[in-house]
């Protein structure tokens, strides 16, 4: 199999999503532990004699700016959606590589998938559908 321009392309996809999806969910893992750590530390400030009100308050106030952000970003959603677009990215790779699937044949398949996903990156003000 030559790498026409369409299986370099559709390779560089693969990467970028992997990297974006990768991106999205890290972010947000990360941030639901600091909203856990976060969340906690009220109590444990407590447990613990430390009494200075304004960290206290400043650090409680961090779980529900996480939660504006998350609700806001969705990295979530973003995340499952570069995933999706990759793991058909990779469908039509396979095609390509193992059933002799034609750079042009490929090409159609990239772009009707390219018009199923449009309009369905999670966006700002929209609501994420898994929500």
């Amino acid at each position: 199999m030559d790498d026409s321009k369409i299986l370099l392309e559709i390779k560089s996809e693969i990467k970028n999503r992997r990297n974006y999806s990768r991106f999205d969910f890290i972010l947000n893992h990360v941030l639901v532990l600091i909203t856990v750590i976060a969340s906690s530390f009220a109590g444990f400030s407590q447990v613990f004699g430390y009494d200075n009100s304004p960290v206290i308050a400043a650090v409680a106030s961090i779980p529900a700016f996480i939660i504006l952000l998350q609700k806001t970003f969705k990295w979530e959603q973003r995340s499952e959606w570069h995933w999706d677009y990759r793991r058909r990215l990779i469908s039509i790779h396979r095609e390509m590589r193992d059933q002799g699937l034609s750079p042009s044949e490929a090409s159609k398949k990239v772009n009707k998938l390219e018009e199923q996903l449009a309009g369905s990156f999670p966006g700002l003000n929209q609501p994420a559908s898994k929500e």
